[in-house]
């Protein structure tokens, strides 16, 4: 299972960073697209399996309006009558099809929390690119997010003895939560000094540490609806590490507190 790890790494990593540093906002919108409708595909295939019934075309077309709203800049009252508007939209889906309105409820409710989740949070690394340093904000966000997580993963499958939340996640211990800590604080160093030097020591320290907390917490959100769903893994797109969903569960988290941290003027290029 390592070996497929470091190997699917290896080839998706490089054409990523490319894709980043060479590419336009625009090309990387697209990117975040596909990466949404197939998120959202994972996501209401898990809901499947625990025996709801999303509305997944609905979902599916409603999370990248959601996205493409966000990334082209609608005032937060389009965004609430978007949202608005397509939730009106998947009830007369149902009144139309109305199969059985028992269950009218939880299909509208599954189908618009896939959209918040996958759509609404994945979304936020395209509006990060989408700035001035949007480059370096991507790869900084990217880097201190899968350092935790690969930190983690390695630190606990190593030394791991204490569980962290075993009613949610057997395999998650403290010592990988410590030592995926210790990786994105480190890695938001290297940041520092190798691409982003004016960088404070205060916000270089303070991101690490706070990225690091939020990656793990969405990593734990994620393990927390898939034993919801009652499955193991979100998919299996990518080898060694399941579904996509599997792979961006923490940066569904990193990246909204970024995002505010960069609003707020936390952060400057």
């Amino acid at each position: 299972m390592h070996l497929r790890r470091v190997l699917s790494a290896v080839a998706l990593l490089p054409p990523f960073v490319l894709l980043v540093l060479l590419g336009t906002p625009l090309h990387f919108v697209l990117l975040v697209a596909i990466a949404i409708l197939v998120g959202l595909h994972e996501f209401y295939a898990m809901a499947g399996a625990a025996g709801l019934r999303p509305l997944t075309l609905l979902g599916m077309a409603g999370g990248l309006l959601i996205s493409g709203t966000q990334f082209f800049g609608a005032s937060p009252p389009w965004l609430a009558s978007t949202l608005a508007g397509w939730t009106i939209l998947l009830l007369i889906g149902l009144l139309v099809e109305s199969r059985d309105p028992k269950e009218a409820v939880s299909r509208v409710a599954i189908t618009l929390l896939g959209m918040i989740y996958v759509a609404g949070l994945l979304s936020v690394p395209a509006l990060l690119r989408a700035m001035g340093p949007g480059k370096t904000y991507v790869i900084y966000l990217v880097l201190v997010t899968w350092a935790g997580d690969v930190g983690a993963f390695y630190v606990g499958s190593s030394f791991g003895r204490r569980p962290l939340c075993p009613s949610i996640s057997a395999g998650k211990t403290v010592e990988g939560s410590l030592g995926g800590l210790f990786c994105s604080v480190l890695a938001s160093c290297l940041a520092k000094l190798l691409f982003w030097e004016r960088l404070g020591a205060v916000q270089t320290l303070s991101l690490g540490v706070g990225l690091g907390i939020m990656g793990q917490v969405g990593d734990l959100c994620e393990s927390m609806l898939k034993r919801s769903f009652g499955v193991k893994d979100a998919g299996t797109l990518i080898p060694g590490h399941g579904g996509l969903l599997d792979r961006v569960d923490s940066l569904l988290f990193t990246g909204p507190v970024f995002f505010l941290a960069v609003l707020a003027g936390w952060v400057r290029d």
